[in-house]
């Protein structure tokens, strides 16, 4: 018997974030506590990815066989990656932020220049 669905998960279908390695990397209670996150500071993300990857370390040296050695130790390497990147990330916003200001210093600067306004 035909059936309309697609292969594979469906629309909304989060059993990938309940099952399998996914649930190393994000909780299902942690994916819900990051929908409130700002989408401008990047200290709540740095906040729980430190978190994350302290826990990955703590499982990974408590692990017992060698499998779930290496699935923690991937996980590790992903949660510090990330700290790196969102690290990364906020350096690069304050330079733009400071160079949208001096851009902008400069073109009032340039206005006055033009108005003949001693400075």
């Amino acid at each position: 018997m035909p059936t309309n669905r697609k292969p594979g998960g469906q629309k909304g279908n989060k059993n990938a974030l309940k099952h399998g390695i996914y649930t190393q990397f994000i909780a299902m209670a942690d994916d819900t506590d990051m929908l409130g996150m700002s989408d401008e500071s990047t200290k709540d993300e740095l906040a729980q990815a430190r978190v994350n990857f302290k826990t990955a370390m703590q499982e990974r040296f408590s692990a017992s066989d060698t499998k779930e050695k290496l699935s923690w130790d991937f996980a590790c390497h992903y949660w510090l990656e990330t700290i790196i990147n969102l690290k990364i990330r906020t350096i690069e916003h304050k330079q733009v932020a400071v160079e949208v200001w001096d851009t902008f210093i400069d073109a009032i600067r340039a206005a006055n220049d033009k108005q003949v306004i001693k400075r």
